[in-house]
């Protein structure tokens, strides 16, 4: 359906703006009339308000959405009239639209899991499964508060690892601009001014005029070059399974980012994996699910392999050993739960062992990194100081006393 872009008015003559699908003006009128909004204007969505709208629903959006469901379920009210009443109090347009558009599915005859997997790029294969586990176990407020559970640990882990990356980032970031001002601005000033004083040059002077005009010379070519290569690299990746492979098995190789990455996403596949089996979701489903929410295709092979083995008779433990994914000491953990007939208690540890390496491999990275960072920009400042300061003692030598 096409995306909208709309102004529209509330009970109490709020102006709104929003986007919204819908099949045309008039379907759009009746949506939002559903909504409780009284539409004024509206125009068909261009490809980039489309583009940003595909983005769908932020985690804390999803959050919210556990939560009112898991209260809906608690209270035994209506689940038409719950999203209803979520669909009035929502403040982000594009979260309204899809709110309203599967309460419109509800309202046709489909159940939850249904309307909810007609959005792939917002519910995932795991949350649509444990939401179908749900409806028939009857336990949608503890399937619902294991969700808003999960998805709150996912965004503590996230905003963690943001809050390690700001002093490394700033950092780079000052190291980058002292950079680029000393190549770009003050060298070629400090050039005019040594020559036309017809003052020997000094080599480090020297030396930092001739990376400037190179730098200066090279830089239109290696921005359009990069701009066209990471082009290049983002349509092949799309059409080119092997290289978006490739690709991301080359990223968890990396020394200290794909090591941290491998252990991030483990520790929230096995964390939904575990989730999955407590709610009564078989293992070759659950296991398929988690690797599709995996976000990474070398990890989402070696799990889908792991699933054929399990489905042709080897045993959980054995079928992970073959991915060489886990260390010896999770293999063992995991072996203790699936022969004590607790492997979803197993899987838990084997999230919070994954999680906790996770951050302690960024820290220490940081760590090194930070000393790293400072030292280099000190070293700028050094080189920028004395490749200004030794002419200007030159000029000060050359006065007459």
């Amino acid at each position: 359906m096409p995306l909208y872009r709309y102004r529209a008015a509330d009970a109490v003559g709020h102006r709104i703006r929003g986007e919204l699908t819908a099949l045309n003006d008039i379907d759009l009128d009746l949506r939002l009339r559903r909504m409780g909004l009284t539409l004024i204007r509206a125009r068909a969505a261009t490809g980039l308000d489309a583009l940003a709208a595909w983005r769908g629903a932020s985690r804390r959006d999803l959050i919210g959405f556990c939560f009112h469901m898991q209260q809906i379920a608690r209270a035994n009210a209506p689940l038409l009239e719950g999203l209803r009443d979520l669909i009035a109090s929502s403040d982000d347009s594009r979260f309204r639209g899809l709110l309203s558009l599967i309460a419109d599915d509800l309202e046709g005859g489909k159940l939850l899991s249904e309307a909810l997997a007609a959005h792939p790029h917002v519910f995932d294969r795991v949350f649509v499964a444990l939401v179908r586990a749900a409806e028939k176990s009857d336990r949608m407020e503890s399937i619902f508060a294991r969700l808003e559970a999960s998805l709150k640990q996912q965004e503590e882990q996230h905003a963690e690892f943001t809050r390690l990356l700001i002093y490394p980032a700033l950092a780079a970031l000052a190291v980058l601009t002292a950079a680029a001002v000393l190549l770009f601005y003050l060298t070629p000033k400090l050039a005019i001014l040594v020559h036309g004083l017809h003052l020997p040059m000094p080599a480090t002077t020297q030396a930092l005029i001739t990376v400037s005009r190179f730098a200066q010379s090279l830089l239109p070519w290696l921005v359009a070059s990069a701009a066209l290569a990471l082009v290049a690299l983002i349509v092949v990746r799309e059409r080119a399974p092997s290289l978006r492979l490739w690709l991301d098995q080359s990223v968890l190789r990396l020394p200290v980012v794909g090591t941290a990455l491998s252990k991030h996403i483990l520790a929230r596949v096995f964390d939904l994996l575990a989730l999955l089996l407590e709610s009564g979701v078989g293992l070759l489903d659950a296991l398929q699910a988690c690797a599709e929410s995996a976000g990474n295709r070398y990890i989402r092979r070696r799990l889908e392999d792991a699933a054929q083995r399990i489905a042709a008779g080897e045993s959980v433990t054995q079928s992970l050993r073959h991915q060489n994914l886990l260390p010896p000491l999770v293999l063992r953990m995991v072996h203790t739960g699936e022969a004590n007939g607790a492997l979803a208690p197993a899987l838990s540890n084997v999230t919070w062992f994954f999680a906790r390496d996770a951050r302690e491999t960024v820290a220490r990275a940081l760590k090194l990194l930070e000393p790293g960072l400072a030292a280099l920009l000190g070293l700028l400042l050094a080189l920028l100081m004395l490749a200004v300061f030794l002419p200007v003692y030159q000029i000060i030598g050359e006065l007459p006393l």
